[in-house]
């Protein structure tokens, strides 16, 4: 991916420019303004009608007929606008008289343009419990040994496999993206899950907390009675992993970035430096100066740089359509084209940029658009 600079809006930090505005407001005035030469001029007849004395409400009054009823809601509409000091717009923007401040959004709509996912994500939709047989075999397996392009999913659907579960679970693997060519992997006959026995299980309590007959554990593990054993690993036909821990496997789960304080969520806040209600596009974690931040997932970086908002940032782009950015860095510690694993340090906290404190912005992005972080951190 070809990612340059992040692009530096004007105004964004108009903090001086919009208290003023407070004290007194451009767009009422303005708005008056507009107003009182619409209805010295803009109204058919009232301009020689005003030369008389005549105000322009007793012109209405007495001469209906001569104002349309378009020309009428215009003028209202215009009244009412005059009275809105500030008006929220939904590109993003809010207008405080002729000044404009951008809100974080309108700040992440030119950062998105740099957020072009290099790989589509692959569908990643957790089976639901699969329909178990009323006669189970012993389970049986085989092996394959991964190829240059393959991926977990692919492997699965060659095998006949209806859930991803099958293959990660059996194979103990905790990240498929990290599979690599020429490692062997074990593939069932059949659906289900890997269970390593702890002590004080039995077969009738691991029978119940799956949902199925204890003879169809024996028959699937061909176990002559139901004698456990601590560390015995028992295959669970047709179960399968929970949506977090699969998740979790197939790298859908971002490590957090560092320890921090969360000071500010994803979602709408008030702007810390005007007031106005804006939507948080990412999360904000607060640390000391220098405190380690790490890459939540393994990627590659696609930029590092400097921004009147951002402060010092990195951008990493992962796999699955996945771009991640780290703001306000004190210190950046990788370079462009820097292939990083998850948990490689990044960079330091900062208080560079738009920032109140010295804290890391953190923002994810799935094929271009917002995610909130906090659905994907582990």
């Amino acid at each position: 991916m070809d990612v340059i600079t992040v692009a530096q809006l004007e105004n964004h930090m108009v903090k001086n420019r919009f208290l003023s505005s407070k004290r007194k407001n451009p767009v009422r005035q303005s708005g008056g303004y507009a107003f009182g030469a619409l209805a010295a001029d803009g109204v058919p007849f009232y301009a020689e009608a005003r030369k008389t004395g005549v105000s322009f409400m007793e012109f209405v009054r007495e001469y209906p007929s001569a104002v349309s009823f378009p020309v009428m809601l215009l003028v209202a509409a215009l009244a009412v606008l005059s009275l809105v000091p500030i008006a929220e717009t939904r590109t993003g923007f809010y207008r405080t008289g002729v000044r404009v401040l951008h809100s974080d959004t309108a700040i992440e709509t030119s950062l998105r343009r740099l957020v072009v996912p290099e790989v589509r994500a692959e569908n990643l939709t957790t089976e639901s419990i699969a329909n178990i047989p009323e006669s189970i075999r012993e389970v049986s397996f085989s092996e394959y040994r991964v190829r240059n392009g393959d991926t977990v999913s692919a492997i699965q659907h060659r095998s006949g496999l209806r859930n991803l579960s099958s293959i990660l679970s059996v194979n103990n693997i905790d990240n498929a993206r990290r599979i690599r060519p020429g490692q062997l992997l074990r593939i069932p006959s059949t659906d289900g899950i890997q269970y390593t026995v702890v002590r004080g299980d039995s077969l009738q309590g691991i029978a119940n907390r799956y949902g199925i007959e204890v003879t169809s554990l024996l028959d699937a593990n061909d176990l002559a009675n139901a004698t456990l054993v601590p560390g015995q690993n028992l295959f669970i036909p047709g179960a399968s992993m929970s949506t977090m821990a699969l998740r979790r496997a197939m790298g859908e789960l971002f490590l957090t970035p560092l320890r921090g304080r969360l000071t500010s969520p994803y979602g709408y806040r008030r702007d810390p430096f005007t007031g106005v209600r804006t939507f948080h596009t990412g999360i904000d974690l607060a640390a000391p100066v220098g405190t380690p931040i790490k890459a939540t997932l393994d990627g590659r970086i696609a930029t590092t740089g400097y921004s009147a908002v951002y402060g010092n940032y990195v951008i990493v782009t992962h796999d699955g359509g996945y771009q991640s950015l780290y703001a306000h860095m004190h210190r950046i510690q990788v370079k462009r084209g820097q292939w990083v694993t998850q948990g490689g340090i990044l960079g330091l906290v900062g208080n560079t940029g738009y920032s109140t404190g010295p804290h890391l912005h953190f923002s994810v992005y799935r094929n271009g658009k917002m995610v909130n972080p906090a659905s994907l951190l582990n």
